[in-house]
Parts: C-alpha cells; structure tokens; sequence
C-alpha cells in the first residue's frame, strides 16, 4: 500500500519538472522566434523597440524589482544589485544613469530647478 503512494509522489514530480523544463525552454526561445517571425512582416522597428523593452521591464520584475522601469533604470537606485550595475557601467559609462534620465526617472543636478528640492 505504501509503495503506491511513493510511485504517485514520484509519478507527479516527474510530470512537474518535465512541464517545468519545457516552460524554461519556451520561456528562452519565444523572444527569439518572436522577433524572428515578426521581423519580415514589420516595417517599422516600434514594435521590436517595444518588445525589447517590455522584456527588460519582466526581467527586472523578476528580479525584484518594480517592472516600472527597464532593468538598468531600477538598477540606479538600488543597493540590491550592485555587481550588476559595475558591470553594466563598465561595458557603457554611466549606462544606468543615461538609461535613468531617458525614461524621466532620473534627473542630473544641473537639470534642476533652483527653488526646486
């Protein structure tokens, strides 16, 4: 009797990680097969602009982060990742703060008002 407990315990973690394992591959491949298919029947690039952006807002949701903002607007405020925002401005000087001040999140000092606090 207990044996059959253990084969429907095992039976149902197997099916779990299976269907687990195929949402991770179809979670890395839709973005590129989207773009792919897309691509020839757009003219205009908005909607791979668009795409990209709202694939960089569920990265930093699923990092924590808010999904407000693209990942290296959240990452100029944040001492959650710090590593990530090095690298980021190694690649790009000043990445972050340039990303930060496009999406109007961020504001430079000299942009600011005087009465303004």
């Amino acid at each position: 009797m207990w044996h059959r407990k253990i084969i429907r315990r095992v039976r149902i973690c197997t099916w779990v990680i299976f269907l687990w394992i195929l949402f991770t591959v179809g979670c890395l491949c839709a973005p590129i097969i989207a773009i792919a298919i897309m691509l020839p029947f757009t003219r205009r690039m908005h909607y791979i602009q668009r795409f990209i952006r709202a694939a960089d807002r569920l990265c930093a949701a699923m990092l924590g982060f808010s999904g407000r903002h693209m990942l290296s607007t959240e990452l100029t405020y944040s001492t959650y990742l710090v590593w990530m925002r090095k690298v980021l401005n190694e690649i790009q000087p000043n990445h972050c703060e340039e990303s930060a001040y496009e999406e109007g999140a961020y504001c430079k000092i000299s942009d600011r008002s005087i009465g303004i606090r």
